[in-house]
Order: structure tokens, then sequence, then C-alpha cells
């Protein structure tokens, strides 16, 4: 597994939200396993999502893919950081 820290800049968070949940089955075929969606609490067109992807491969490709650029554009949204983990430990 690894994990894939993604932060976007919205204009809308309903209009992205619903992009976003609307194209759920091509990340799941893609390899995604689990997405957790925060907001920044002082701007909530400021998007932090944690996804959770089978293997780097699968998740590289999607996150660079032609499809996921034009959703992203017609969602009036931008990436602006993406950060590829590794699961090193869960602790409390």
């Amino acid at each position: 597994m690894v994990y894939v820290l993604g932060q976007l800049k919205v204009e809308n968070f309903g209009k992205w939200k619903s992009t976003f949940d609307g194209v759920s089955a091509q990340r799941i075929e893609a390899g995604s396993k689990e997405a957790l969606v925060f907001s920044n609490s002082k701007d909530q067109n400021e998007v932090v999502i944690l996804f959770k992807w089978d293997n780097m491969e699968n998740a590289e490709k999607y996150f660079e893919s032609d499809f996921l650029k034009k959703r992203l554009k017609e969602a009036g949204s931008q990436i602006t950081s993406i950060t590829y983990l590794d699961e090193v430990e869960k602790t409390i």
C-alpha cells in the first residue's frame, strides 16, 4: 500500500465534491482503496485528501492522467501539491 496526500484549491467546494464523487468508480478501478477528505477549517475551498492506493505505479499513473486533469479543470480546481507516502508505523 501507498498513501497519497493531495492538496487542492477549489473554486466551489460543492461543485468540486460532486465531481470527486462522480469519478469514484474510476479511482477504484485505478487502485484507490480509500480516500479521507478534509477542508481547511478557515477556508472550505482549500481541500486535503489522504488516499490509500494499491501501489505506487497505479497511484502515479492516475494522478498524472489526462482523465484527472480534465476532471479537475471541469470542477474549477487545481492540485497545489501531491506527496507520495510510505507508511512507517501506526501508533496512538
